[in-house]
């Protein structure tokens, strides 16, 4: 943990980073993410899925009390490291104050040239706060298949894994851990994938992950109405995403939506993706990458 004494006009506050395991920080922490997230980091964090290297809080507080604050996780793409800043958050009596801009350049200066990139999701309130940074709005694409290209994946048997059963739970971390990519843009963070799918059952990934034992695969899949969802795929080689549909063929599904970008797109079809009211932005360094290609920021790689 570090703590430093800031003074931002005529406040004093606290600076707090890499709290997370002094418990009552930990807690007002929670408490201000669930007034405004409706969920909280606590059973992300007693899970022992929460990487002190990758998942790192940067908090301004008053007193015991949490006045400001925005997340830093940490991405391993292609060699480099990109960072997503999320859970931007400032108290009601401590706005416009300049605290989520000195939180924003603080970061920015702890991290400079350190980085290949940074991105974020912002909503309709800050469109204007995020381009004084640097950052640009990028639009995002969603892939997809029609049913009928599916038609001749031979069929495949799944089996749902129980990730409270510490033999499924150490096949899924073993595949997560050396999965090779098979997506355009493909941002790792392992704790990010074990938060979704294994701290909080109520994202609905927890009951969706399930094991195809002739490729040695984990995917993550729901079906809902007549689409199959594939939110991701864990394989221990490239392959076309197509073949693992097999593993759901007695579900009746009209379309096949990825949660990714798929490397190979030749027969899927792409169409513009929003997320609620939500923008993605990234830094210079990435503009290019979403401006010219059909991409977006994997499901499970949201903060």
């Amino acid at each position: 943990m570090t703590q430093e004494t800031i003074q931002i006009h005529d406040q004093v506050y606290t600076l707090y980073t890499h709290y997370q395991h002094q418990e009552k920080l930990r807690l007002e922490f929670n408490r201000m993410t669930q007034e405004f997230w409706a969920f909280d980091f606590e059973n992300y964090y007693q899970s022992g899925f929460w990487d002190d290297d990758t998942c790192i809080l940067y908090s301004l507080f008053v007193g015991d009390s949490i006045a400001s604050h925005a997340t830093v996780s940490l991405f391993e793409y292609e060699g480099k490291t990109l960072i997503q800043l999320g859970t931007v958050m400032t108290g009601l009596p401590y706005r416009n104050k300049g605290l989520s801009r000195f939180l924003m350049e603080r970061i920015l200066r702890d991290f400079e040239g350190k980085h290949a990139g940074i991105f974020l999701f912002a909503n309709e309130t800050v469109l204007d706060f995020y381009p004084k940074f640097g950052l640009l709005p990028v639009p995002e694409s969603e892939h997809f298949f029609n049913v009928e290209t599916t038609d001749s994946v031979p069929k495949l048997t799944r089996r749902q894994l129980n990730l409270d059963h510490p033999d499924d739970l150490k096949l899924f971390e073993n595949r997560v851990e050396n999965a090779v990519s098979n997506s355009r843009f493909t941002p790792r963070n392992k704790g990010l994938t074990f938060f979704y799918c294994y701290a909080y059952p109520e994202m609905g990934f927890k009951n969706s992950v399930y094991f195809v034992e002739a490729f040695n695969s984990v995917v993550i899949a729901q079906i809902e109405e007549d689409v199959l969802y594939i939110t991701a795929i864990f394989t221990p080689e490239e392959m076309n995403v197509k073949q693992l549909t097999g593993a759901f063929t007695d579900f009746s599904f009209k379309e096949v939506v990825l949660g990714f970008t798929p490397k190979e797109t030749a027969k899927a079809h792409a169409r513009g993706y929003k997320e609620d009211d939500l923008q993605l932005f990234v830094s210079p360094e990435l503009h290019a990458l979403f401006a010219n290609n059909p991409l977006r920021v994997p499901l499970l790689s949201h903060t």
